[in-house]
């Protein structure tokens, strides 16, 4: 995709033409403002051995909170769907670019639902130094999934035949442009041949989220699959304002012999610490330097209250419910082309109903005011 890479590295456009252009594909893309429907990921375990001697497939379970068909009418004909991807390199939480490939990229530029001037260096996985050569897809962008349960409830089936051996973690993909999401899936899975020493060290943070009073501990579900003599320490950031790849990591528990596969992780944090989110991560090195480094998964933060109190949550609630399996109504779809009555939902006649927004129409002020600037600009240059 040449023409998309020279659009990585050009000069950008005036920025008063920007921000015409993104109050202009605000307003016209009617799904911006709506949440993304997430993979809800099933089985999740810390450590997977993936022995491709025995059998190189492995199967993957995932739901989802709720039916999401229903497009509104700017939307491409495939938005709104998931699909499957595999890492060699975990990333901190929330940091994996919106955009999986420049072809996804290239095809909403075609149909005009995308602007090539809002396309920023480092916001396409393809195009992205730090994974464009560490991803594979498990399902291609041709198999992307509708988002109903009668798609999730067969799960996947990931073939690692074509992978080198070692660590890899996996995520799902919501593709619903402009602002597609990820939903990575805890765990880690260490692909080998039979031969585990000739594959590199794989670890997992297994727990999402701490929270916790002054002074009480914090504990991590930790898991390490590495040769013997191996080594493991454990890292700390501070949460960005924005989610980004480079943070500045410090040590929070130093270098420890590597004892057990599966292993909790208890300390308590200084007083430096407290009312500060933090992110924190897992480094194992085996004795031939082979490194490998393990994010704690979204949302990723540990956080210790300056308050004193009776208990802290100490880390993950657990949350059984499946729409798919536990929603008697579960695979009735929405019909996508009827809307809500004003009276019974309180929306006017111009208001989307049921997520469909099917008769919707965008405000032509946006884009008459792009018209006025760009008339505007013609005419100083004359």
């Amino acid at each position: 995709m040449p023409v998309l890479r020279d659009i990585l590295v050009r000069a950008a456009p005036p920025a008063a033409l920007l921000a015409a252009l993104a109050w202009s594909e605000a307003a016209s893309a009617g799904n911006v403002g709506l949440p993304r429907t997430p993979v809800l990921h099933r089985g999740e375990a810390c450590l997977t051995r993936v022995d491709r001697s025995v059998d190189p497939v492995v199967h993957l379970d995932y739901t989802i909170p709720s039916i999401d068909i229903c497009l509104t009418p700017d939307e491409p004909a495939d938005s709104r769907t998931h699909q499957f991807v595999a890492f060699c390199r975990d990333a901190p939480p929330e940091s994996i670019p919106h955009w999986l490939s420049l072809a996804d990229v290239q095809a909403n530029i075609d149909s005009g639902y995308f602007d090539p001037a809002e396309l920023k260096p480092g916001q396409v996985v393809e195009d992205s130094p730090y994974f464009a050569d560490c991803w594979w897809p498990i399902t291609g962008a041709a198999e992307r999934r509708p988002i109903t349960c009668e798609a999730a409830r067969p799960g996947v089936d990931w073939d690692t035949s074509a992978l080198a051996p070692g660590a890899y973690v996996v995520a799902g993909y919501t593709y619903e442009p402009v602002l597609n999401d990820w939903t990575p899936r805890r765990g880690v899975f260490r692909v080998h041949d039979g031969d585990l020493d000739a594959a590199p060290p794989a670890a997992a943070i297994f727990t999402t989220a701490v929270d916790v009073w002054y002074g009480d501990p914090v504990r991590l579900a930790a898991c390490v699959d590495a040769m013997p003599g191996s080594t493991w320490r454990l890292e700390y950031a501070a949460m960005p304002d924005e989610p980004r790849l480079e943070l500045d990591w410090q040590t929070l528990v130093p270098v420890s012999p590597v004892e057990s596969t599966e292993f909790d992780i208890e300390l308590v944090l200084d007083d430096v610490h407290a009312d500060v989110r933090l992110h924190v991560r897992l480094v194992v090195e085996d004795p031939e330097g082979r490194t490998t480094f393990a994010h704690m998964p979204t949302p990723g933060t540990v956080l210790m209250r300056k308050q004193t109190g009776v208990t802290g949550s100490g880390g993950d609630e657990p949350n059984d419910f499946d729409f798919c399996r536990d929603n008697p109504a579960a695979d009735d779809l929405p019909d996508c082309g009827k809307t809500s009555e004003p009276e019974s939902s309180g929306q006017t006649p111009d208001d989307p109903g049921d997520g469909c927004a099917c008769d919707s129409q965008a405000s032509s002020g946006p884009m008459l005011a792009l018209l006025v600037l760009l008339a505007h600009r013609r005419r100083r240059g004359r």
